[in-house]
């Protein structure tokens, strides 16, 4: 585990937590203006997701590969048991405040292909839940891209930028309905997210053989942390397209990368044992916020937006804890246990 990232997590899966929070209103303008600038843009945290995931990954399988001992098989599994079992949880759970789901709806859902559907809008049970949709082809894909960049790592960087610049080249042809599937939700286009993340990786590996330390890590920690802010910044003269992935991956990058060295200030910080549990239940947090945000926010009201945020997310965090300790944790560990040990 590399405690910083693991931390991290949570606070990018809280910048998702506050952009569902678009239905919270107030008598306030300053608070207005942060929920229209700060809020909306949390959506941010989903590309930290999928480049980290590329990245962690390829952290966790790279020695196993270099010696000819990775199990694709295996691996399949273990992902499918650390994801699955929550996912369709969750599912259940927002499904029993749902009248009449269809039949369709309940296998696309079940089988974690909506993120694959132009109509995904009309299928959605536990809306997060498109993001691990997108993560079951991201892992299915891995024994196939990971080699490949290992082995052609220019290659796979024009590659990257070509598809990019054909991607977004194509912008003027997709229908203003479908900008949001195509750049924000569909996992081919989101697949360079985490390819992204094994280029990464093989650049942190670089990194880490040589000596190339000009800059203290805490400098560079502190200058990874204001490139997003100066990204962030000028967000709103920047067409959202762009800000679904491609705009924020240098400064995303340059978090995880810089922070997967865990040597700054900052990295100490982020390794205290809450913080590093706090990112240890971002998954369960992730999966459950958008059910409890809607079941919770017509209850409260606006009357006091600080307040009602505050009860949400510790009314979230406290089913985040039930979800880890009691479903997420005990269910992979005896899953592992069964089917993994050998």
């Amino acid at each position: 585990m590399i405690k910083p990232l693991t931390s991290l997590r949570f606070f990018f899966a809280f910048f998702v937590f506050l952009s569902h929070l678009q239905g919270l209103k107030s008598n306030n303008p300053i608070f207005n203006w942060f929920v229209r600038n700060i809020f909306f843009e949390g959506y941010i945290g989903v590309s930290f997701f999928f480049i980290l995931s590329g990245f962690v990954i390829s952290y966790s399988n790279d020695l196993k590969i270099s010696k000819n001992k990775f199990d694709t098989i295996r691996f399949y599994k273990a992902r499918f048991f650390r994801l699955y079992p929550l996912y369709l949880l969750t599912m259940l759970i927002c499904a029993m405040s749902i009248a009449n789901i269809s039949w369709s709806t309940w296998l696309i859902n079940i089988f974690a292909i909506q993120s694959f559907l132009p109509t995904i809008n009309n299928h959605i049970i536990n809306a997060p839940s498109w993001s691990i949709s997108n993560e079951f082809f991201f892992y299915f894909s891995f024994p196939f891209i990971f080699p490949f960049i290992n082995k052609y790592k220019t290659t796979s960087i024009l590659l990257l930028i070509t598809s990019s610049i054909i991607l977004f080249s194509l912008s003027s042809k997709v229908p203003d309905t479908y900008i949001k599937f195509i750049y924000y939700i569909n996992p081919f286009s989101r697949l360079l997210d985490f390819s992204l993340g094994i280029l990464l990786y093989h650049f942190f590996k670089y990194i880490n053989s040589g000596n190339y330390k000009k800059l203290t890590s805490s400098t560079w920690e502190y200058l990874a942390l204001l490139l997003l802010i100066l990204f962030f910044l000028p967000h709103n003269a920047i067409p959202r397209m762009y800000r679904f992935s491609v705009y924020y991956w240098v400064p995303m990058s340059a978090i995880i990368l810089i922070f997967a060295f865990e040597k700054g200030r900052v990295s100490k910080l982020l390794q205290n044992k809450l913080l590093v549990y706090l990112g240890e239940i971002s998954f369960s947090f992730y999966m459950i916020h958008l059910f409890v945000i809607t079941k919770m926010l017509p209850l409260l009201g606006d009357s006091n937006p600080i307040a009602t945020i505050f009860i949400i997310l510790l009314t979230t965090l406290v089913f985040s804890i039930l979800l880890f300790e009691y479903f997420e944790k005990p269910v992979n560990s005896f899953l592992k246990r069964k089917f993994l040990n050998t």
